[in-house]
């Protein structure tokens, strides 16, 4: 009685925090990588019948990209309702007759937040999901974009562009479902009734039990998951992430758990495909390996998962990164499933990432002691089997780093290891070189600094008094009522 109470307790506690039912009675794979990704999503867009909508933050005009346009217009051709949703920003570089050509077959195409003139700012949030429903019964989401770049592995190692992302069947579609709706709403012309899935509607497929976290502009719901998953963590928290640079309360979280004796591993890229975030990121290394977490860097090309793995029970799968972007001011989606088994399957992709990568360390330190923990000791000793593959391959300080970059023949993990010391002194370098130039320029011609200001300040105050006089009541846009997926 007390262990059920305890279970409703976290299961509210996770749906307040997600504003995220738990949908039970869902199948799941795990779907490693963009070759994998783009068979089984190409496989389910040809058979669909009744409806695609698709919705990717990146989607070139590439050979990848050129097989989904060719895929959804022979769908739409077919008379199928194809639907896609892509960033205006994430597509800038998409030529017009791209587009063009898919709307001529009809497909329903629809860029997510252009600039507008009276909110050029609110042009900076992103669409940043990546998802597809395919019928109202087979839906996906994770981190990986329709480009040719996902395809890529390196040549030292022949390691892949590693990403994640996870197919679904069950009432979870239903959520995936909504949030495109929600978005597709918003850009134009609502979806007709009927296009959508419904959790009451989908009869229960597996025995996993989900949850869609939907993530829009300031609503902050995977951060809030995060800090109470990292709250309630006994174990071990391990997480992968591209672009990591972590917002203060999360950062605190994850360094409270690693001080509690929580194993605490961050898994990123050695080499960014935003080179600046990487350098930046490695400056935040500091405080995190000194209150006890782990810190991995992978020897692929890119590191651009976006998961995470808690105790072997709690998963994530998204397009949701560790940084103020994602978790305050985007469109994301992360799909959330509370299954040991699965956890399982998470936790060994974990490990084979980890086999291919390097371990930051302090020069001359060691990681601070932790507080015991009282535990099982079949728990430990269960624990203690499934990481001592993991140990051995980063036995030794200097060593076991040394082995592993060997062992991969990377570039890219040589090109890390960098101290950390080059990299802090390398932005406070730069940042003290852009003030100095700043007040040098602003002592010999005070006038361009202050003209600029001015003209920033007066388009601003411009727009506005535009927008004021512009603006009315809004309008309710979504057809689908938050929370249940229904259609108006």
């Amino acid at each position: 009685m007390d262990e059920l109470r305890e279970n409703d307790r976290l299961n509210k506690a996770l749906a307040r925090a997600s504003d995220a039912p738990l949908r039970e009675g869902n199948r799941l794979g795990l779907l490693l990588n963009g070759p994998n990704t783009y068979d089984e999503w190409l496989a389910e867009i040809s058979g669909a019948e009744k409806y695609i909508h698709l919705e990717n933050y990146i989607f070139r005009n590439d050979g990848v990209g050129g097989r989904f346009a060719e895929a959804l217009s022979r769908k739409a051709s077919e008379g199928v309702p194809v639907r896609v949703l892509y960033d205006w920003f994430g597509c800038l570089d998409v030529p017009r007759s791209f587009w063009r050509d898919m709307r001529s077959s009809g497909v329903e195409v629809r860029a997510v937040n252009p600039p507008t003139l009276g909110s050029p700012f609110g042009a900076t949030r992103r669409d940043h999901r990546k998802l597809l429903v395919v019928d109202g019964e087979y839906g996906s989401t994770g981190g990986i974009c329709i480009d040719d770049g996902w395809l890529v592995t390196s040549p030292d190692s022949g390691l892949p562009y590693r990403d994640t992302a996870v197919g679904v069947r069950g009432s979870a579609v239903a959520d995936i479902d909504r949030a495109f709706a929600e978005v597709w709403n918003e850009s134009g012309e609502k979806l007709p009734d009927g296009e959508y899935a419904r959790p009451g509607d989908i009869p229960d497929i597996g025995d996993k039990n989900v949850r869609i976290v939907i993530q829009e502009p300031s609503r902050m719901r995977i951060l809030r998951v995060l800090q109470l998953i990292c709250a309630g963590a006994q174990d071990r928290i391990w997480i992968a992430d591209a672009y990591f640079l972590s917002m203060p309360v999360l950062t605190q979280a994850l360094m409270s758990a690693a001080k509690d004796g929580v194993d605490v591993r961050v898994l990123v890229p050695a080499t960014n495909d935003l080179p600046w975030i990487g350098v930046v990121s490695r400056t935040g290394y500091r405080q995190f390996l000194e209150s006890g977490i782990r810190i991995f860097e992978y020897g692929g090309p890119m590191m651009h998962a976006k998961t995470t793995v808690v105790d072997g029970w709690w998963s994530r799968v998204g397009s949701t990164n560790l940084n103020v972007s994602s978790l305050t001011a985007n469109w994301e989606m992360d799909l959330v499933a509370e299954d040991k088994e699965f956890g399982g399957e998470m936790e060994r992709a974990f490990e084979d990432d980890l086999s291919n990568a390097r371990e930051i360390r302090l020069e001359k330190s060691r990681r601070p002691e932790a507080r015991p923990r009282v535990r099982p000791e079949a728990r430990i000793q269960s624990a203690e089997r499934r990481n001592r593959r993991v140990r051995r391959n980063f036995a030794g300080s200097g060593g076991g780093a040394a082995a592993t970059a060997a062992r991969v023949g990377s570039s890219a993990l040589q090109k890390s290891a960098a101290p950390l010391d080059t990299h802090e002194n390398t932005i406070a370098a730069a940042v003290g070189a852009a003030l100095l130039a700043a007040s040098l320029l602003g002592a010999k011609f005070p006038k361009a600094i202050a003209w600029p200001i001015s003209l920033v300040a007066g388009i601003l105050g411009g727009l506005g008094i535009i927008r004021a006089v512009r603006s009315k009541k809004p309008e309710q846009m979504s057809a689908v009522p938050p929370g249940d997926g229904d259609p108006e």
